[in-house]
């Protein structure tokens, strides 16, 4: 099968874009949350461009960090992706990319790295700031910033997930191997019990508004999935 490549598109055919949609599980799950008709991945992996495509997804090969585009999409969705870029100035490339590409919405979710210095003087991480392919951390601070320098001010931050003490299997202790999962005692070892006096998260999610959206779209846009909190 012939891979497609993002420039070879016709993408009045799509209501949204997906960034680095891997094997295409983010695409069902935008579409579903947003209303959305047809949305298409966009991945510089041929390999998970072809296994979306042949799990009867639209996908195509393009570089998400530079699309070039300009208000051909409702929205666009960055779902685990901005931590594998390699910089925050690639993060803040990517999200001027999008933003330039959407007409009303870009949608972030990334696991939280909130606290990895307060975890750290525990002894303690949370299992995914240790993986290879989370090159980059990006604090909701950072994307403040940038999304301050962008002109964006119109968003909302959602924290998911509470993790109230080191009990929680995704707390593992700081000595643990790269590329760990949840906490198992026979392969990371004892750690302690602490009950944390500040808010540790599992994931946020970030809604950036591109233009003045009716509250009642803005609410439905923004409800939590599921209609849960986390």
């Amino acid at each position: 099968m012939t891979v497609p490549r993002l420039e070879d598109l016709d993408l009045s055919d799509f209501d949204f874009l997906d960034l680095g949609c891997s094997r295409g599980g983010s695409i069902r799950q935008c579409a579903k949350r947003f209303g959305a008709s047809r949305g298409l991945g966009i991945d510089q992996d041929s390999d998970k461009v072809l296994e979306a495509l042949d799990a009867g997804l639209d996908a195509a090969l393009g570089d998400a960090t530079s699309l070039e585009l300009d208000g051909q999409a409702r929205f666009v969705s960055m779902m685990d992706f901005l931590e594998h870029l390699p910089s925050l100035e690639m993060v803040e490339r990517t999200l001027a990319s999008a933003a330039a590409a959407a007409t009303d919405f870009v949608y972030v979710f990334h696991p939280s790295f909130e606290g990895e210095d307060y975890l750290g003087e525990l002894g303690l991480r949370q299992y995914w700031w240790h993986w290879k392919g989370h090159r980059c951390h990006p604090t909701v601070a950072d994307y403040c910033a940038i999304l301050d320098r962008q002109g964006l001010h119109d968003y909302m931050v959602r924290y998911l997930g509470p993790i109230h003490s080191s009990d929680h299997e995704s707390i593992i202790p700081s000595t643990a191997p790269v590329d760990q999962h949840s906490f198992d005692r026979q392969t990371h070892g004892p750690k302690p019990s602490i009950v944390f006096p500040r808010a540790i998260w599992r994931a946020q999610e970030i809604f950036i508004a591109l233009r003045p959206l009716p509250a009642g779209d803005w609410a439905r846009i923004t409800a939590p999935r599921d209609g849960g909190s986390d």
